[in-house]
């Protein structure tokens, strides 16, 4: 590669390189070892996802080596923060962490900690592992990854992952390999991301917004994808609770027919007190079904739903917010919709519209038509 043309794709200088302590020549060395190396590194790499792939707390494995001009770009920019760093031709490798990069993606945001005990307890870690926070993490987010002994770094660019640095020594030979664990949705926004900003609009400020708001969508994903599987094993669970007890119920109606039926009474009152035992079971079905979406009440005061529906307010609230222009035919529509939607919510609709409304999740589309022909009235 010619060094104009490295210049200008990653914008940069001999000037740039005198003040992060290197020079054109030094990097071109450090190319040339790195190159002679590559078929081993290679090796190291595969033999290390093999291991890794067989394990089932793992969903996918992605394996690159580092391409040798982004490793000149970045020697150029970590001596650029540390000037007092030395990165040359015979110690890069020890510098330089991630020659050999494996990315470990899971699919629940719950599911990291059982990679981290696989990674911590089958290979030798050169350092504790480094979680990258987003700004605005919570208190319990953070100290859950402390109390499994990872460093805490907020990253400026919201960008979540943990890296470990495993040790390998094949052939008697030290190795590094850098291991990045997050999840699909991570993975999906960190790829966009640099595809779109690197190299050249890292500074770009609507990228950067655009970006952000990318990354915060990916975050609501994850957390949604763990509300889900949550759902499903509490309602699950609650379902097993729910069929034990009405077979222990049963069981013991069974027994009490069986000893009214030894009983030395007469037909009548045998009759008389299966009857009572008959309408004891209509009553608590009955009071079963009253139950109508017991979850709904604690679910529209979950963190989640007033996470979205702050963000939607926020929205409305912005000068980006244009107000929607309903024309009649729209209003009837909708209108017929709204009674359509309440007339299927089961036998109480006027218990879930009151519900809905208290929550701020219907809109009372005829009060304000009302509220505008009135104001158009005053107007006139």
């Amino acid at each position: 590669m010619r060094k104009n043309d490295f210049y200008v794709k990653y914008n940069l200088s001999d000037e740039i390189l005198e003040n992060a302590g290197t020079n054109w020549t030094e990097l071109k060395s450090i190319k040339k070892e790195y190159e002679k190396m590559q078929e081993t590194l290679d090796a190291v790499g595969r033999f290390v996802v093999d291991q890794m792939i067989s394990s089932p707390v793992i969903h996918s494995i992605n394996y690159r080596l580092k391409n040798a001009e982004h490793l000149m770009e970045k020697i150029v920019r970590k001596k650029s923060e540390d000037k007092n760093r030395n990165i040359n031709s015979e110690n890069f490798r020890e510098e330089i962490k991630d020659l050999i990069g494996i990315r470990a993606l899971h699919l629940f945001k719950e599911d990291w900690l059982n990679i981290h005990k696989y990674l911590c307890e089958n290979w030798d870690l050169a350092e504790a592992p480094v979680a990258f926070v987003r700004h605005g993490d919570s208190d319990r987010i953070i100290n859950f990854y402390k109390r499994n002994n990872c460093q805490i770094k907020e990253h400026k660019f919201g960008y979540r992952s943990v890296h470990y640095t495993l040790k390998t020594r094949p052939k008697n030979e030290n190795f590094l390999v850098e291991v990045q664990v997050r999840t699909l949705f991570e993975e999906a926004w960190g790829e966009i991301d640099h595809r779109v900003r690197y190299p050249y609009e890292m500074n770009n400020d609507l990228l950067v917004r655009l970006s952000s708001i990318l990354n915060r969508l990916a975050g609501d994903a994850d957390e949604l994808g763990s509300y889900m599987r949550y759902f499903k094993k509490r309602d699950k669970k609650r379902h097993m609770e729910h069929k034990k007890q009405l077979e222990g119920k049963n069981k013991v109606i069974a027994e009490l027919y069986r000893q009214i039926e030894a009983l030395e009474i007469g037909n009548l009152e045998k009759e008389s007190i299966n009857k009572n035992i008959a309408d004891l079971m209509r009553e608590e079905k009955s009071s079963e079904e009253e139950l109508d979406f017991p979850w709904l009440d604690s679910f529209l005061d979950s963190d989640l739903f007033k996470g979205i529906q702050g963000r939607i307010e926020e929205f409305m609230k912005s000068d980006d917010f244009k107000p929607l222009e309903i024309s009649e035919d729209d209003l009837k529509i909708l209108q017929k919709t709204q009674k359509e939607l309440m007339s299927i919510m089961g036998p109480a609709p006027g218990k879930m519209e009151a519900l809905l409304r208290e929550k701020g999740a219907l809109p009372n589309l005829i009060d304000h038509k009302k509220e505008d022909v009135i104001k158009e009235e005053n107007s006139s």
